[in-house]
């Protein structure tokens, strides 16, 4: 396992990938998911510096940061002591076998947190893949929950999502828990030695009752929008602002909230890169 030390990262769960702007799809269908996976190399488990505190749920007055500064307080949520910390960027310089980097997006603490059960994650490969890709969840002791592999193909470089909402057996997450996930790029079939791996940390919350209200009486995306900066919920506030973006790709304010809260986390380099489609096929064992 010499790539697990290496690469010092963990990993996780299953892949679904964006619509090119404008087509307004999200999802890939479910038999592209329901593909058996392939085996993971991942990190060995070092200690966490003592001052990174586990992520918390909400307390009841529900509100963390100011509406009028979305992202003020993305990062402050911390994996927990005991994990692997997280890795945003992976790869190096690799000629032509694989796209790198690759970037995760997600705040610069590497946790987000998320109100769903089964959440949407978005990464940046910055050119046309042909590869096979793996994501995995693993639970706080590094305890693999979910695994899929499949082949990834796009025509372009761009943002591309992975959700697990996209399989029924997919498990849901448990409220109050924290778990890492793992995305790779297999360059080679020859060697893992050359995959590419990025991971982070998500920690599912629960809303206090007045502000899941608020959001059930949101008239539309575009209000739930600030409830979910307020909230610091990441994966909400990216998921429901992509989805805006492919629904109104000449929405030049859509456009601007997207590099507004990329550069919050200091990802304002890949701000600009599209929303792509990927074809997804399931790796089959022979």
């Amino acid at each position: 396992m010499a790539w697990k030390s290496a690469l010092n990262t963990s990993a996780l769960s299953l892949i679904l990938s964006l619509q090119a702007v404008g087509t307004g799809s999200f999802f890939i269908p479910a038999e592209a998911i329901n593909s058996p996976a392939k085996s993971v190399h991942r990190p060995s488990t070092p200690q966490l510096p003592l001052n990174l505190q586990t992520a918390q749920p909400p307390g009841q007055t529900g509100n963390r940061t100011n509406s009028k500064q979305p992202g003020a307080a993305w990062n402050n949520f911390q994996p927990p002591e005991q994990g692997v910390p997280g890795r945003r960027e992976g790869g190096g310089t690799r000629g032509l076998v694989c796209p790198t980097p690759i970037t995760a997006l997600i705040p610069q603490s590497t946790m987000g947190q998320t109100i769903s059960g089964k959440p949407t994650f978005f990464y940046y490969i910055p050119a046309a893949v042909d590869k096979t890709v793996q994501f995995e969840l693993a639970d706080e002791s590094d305890k693999t929950v979910y695994k899929k592999s499949f082949r990834m193909v796009t025509s372009r470089g761009g943002i591309v999502s992975v959700s697990l909402g996209s399989d029924g057996n997919s498990p849901a997450l448990e409220v109050g828990k924290n778990y890492q996930w793992y995305f790779t790029i297999k360059c080679s079939p020859q060697s893992y030695t050359d995959d590419v791996l990025v991971s982070g940390w998500i920690n599912r919350t629960a809303l206090a009752p007045t502000v899941k209200t608020q959001l059930d009486r949101s008239p539309d995306s575009h209000a739930k929008l600030s409830i979910f900066a307020q909230q610091g919920l990441w994966y909400e506030y990216l998921a429901t602002l992509a989805q805006l973006r492919l629904e109104s790709p000449s929405d030049t304010s859509l456009a601007t909230k997207w590099s507004e809260v990329l550069s919050s986390v200091e990802l304002g380099k890949i701000a600009q890169a599209p929303l792509v489609a990927s074809e997804l096929t399931p790796i089959t064992k022979k």
